[in-house]
């Protein structure tokens, strides 16, 4: 379970990949994940420009056409996760832990994903905060990180998204969480210097195990791909 201590959990940097990517690999470890043959993993990647809607999301908030989306080079997908409009893009960092959460509960763990970007945010010395009303991680009202999440028995799939070095012009294609005009932010924007995504993935990783009491064990891309469809992916 993910409040065990000293409890396994594997962990995968997928790198760049693109969102129905992330989620045949969602799919295949949580039909694995239900049929007792993997336990607890957490999935690291980032996507190119990407637009996807909650499964409760307004179309409203999606500011651009699909075809207009197109031609900037910007993919569309609708997703099951909860939450409403997102972007994704290179220079964001994507987590998806894919474990067990029924002894946490779904507010209690909404809570530990935020204190995951807390954390690492706080580090570099930036007031990172949550809000009640509006799922996701803020500073100075401008979002830097954004949770969307689903639960099928108990097992959860989706999760947070940590603006590390986008480029945060891009985010203008959508109202964040469904507010109109609120902007985004990141950790290079409000430190004034280049921070790199591989100086902030293994804070990710050291987050995410302190806060579900996980003990990491990394596999490659190869060895994921034989886990989910027994064999590599081309």
């Amino acid at each position: 379970m993910a409040d065990t201590k000293n409890n396994h959990c594997q962990v995968c940097r997928l790198g760049l990949i693109s969102f129905p990517e992330a989620i045949r690999y969602e799919h295949a470890l949580l039909k694995l994940y239900h049929e007792e043959k993997t336990g607890d993993i957490l999935l690291i990647l980032e996507h190119p420009p990407t637009v996807t809607l909650g499964r409760f999301g307004n179309i409203k908030n999606v500011l651009l056409s699909k075809e207009e989306l197109t031609h900037q080079g910007i993919e569309y997908y609708n997703s099951d996760r909860g939450g409403d409009a997102t972007f994704n893009c290179p220079g964001q960092l994507v987590i998806h832990p894919i474990i067990n959460v029924r002894q946490i509960g779904p507010r209690n763990y909404i809570a530990k994903m935020q204190e995951i970007a807390i954390n690492i945010i706080r580090s570099y010395g930036i007031p990172a905060e949550s809000d009640s009303d509006h799922p996701g991680v803020w500073v100075y009202g401008k979002q830097i990180a954004a949770i969307g999440l689903r639960m099928r028995q108990h097992i959860s799939t989706h999760g947070l998204s940590l603006n590390v070095n986008p480029d945060l012009t891009a985010f203008n294609v959508i109202n964040l969480c469904g507010i109109e005009g609120c902007q985004a932010t990141s950790l290079e924007a409000e430190l004034w210097h280049a921070v790199s995504i591989t100086e902030v993935l293994p804070k990710v990783e050291q987050a995410f195990a302190e806060i579900f009491n996980f003990n990491l064990n990394p596999i490659s891309k190869n060895q994921l791909d034989q886990k989910c469809f027994g064999t590599k992916l081309t």
